[in-house]
């Protein structure tokens, strides 16, 4: 009776351990951040922005400037997918940033007991200008 009670006790949890193990790592997302991931962190991410993404005609004909919000899945080979931006400005700049982001290349994927997982990040791109000189300008922003 005490062997069969005991394992009636052991067996829920030799079922869970085997139920955590079985779990896809490749199904996998964490929360990631621009420093962690980009390689050369968030200065180097802010420098290829600032190369890259060019103010959209119907922004600077309209005056337009802010900040759009994109978020996007960092995979376990390093490449980009699924860029779509969480709050968007209009005028073109949403657009622009998604092109940009899809085109940064490869980052460093997150890592979970040693295997490259899928990792979830968000990045803010500034577009502003000062109208009185004719200039315009981007930035990225930190957003945690």
């Amino acid at each position: 009776m005490k062997k069969i009670l005991i394992l009636l006790f052991l067996m829920p949890i030799a079922y869970k351990a085997a139920a955590q193990q079985s779990t896809a790592i490749a199904d996998t997302i964490l929360v990631g951040s621009i420093d962690k991931n980009c390689p050369g962190g968030f200065d180097a991410f802010n420098m290829f922005i600032r190369k890259k993404t060019h103010p959209p005609a119907i922004a600077r004909e309209n005056h337009k400037v802010g900040t759009t919000y994109v978020s996007f899945i960092i995979e376990p080979d390093g490449s980009v997918s699924n860029v779509f931006t969480i709050l968007a400005i209009g005028f073109g700049m949403d657009e622009e940033a998604v092109r940009v982001i899809r085109n940064t290349g490869n980052w460093t994927p997150a890592m979970v007991d040693g295997k490259a997982v899928r990792c979830f990040c968000r990045a803010a791109i500034q577009f502003s200008a000062d109208e009185s000189k004719h200039e315009a300008w981007i930035n990225a922003k930190r957003i945690d």
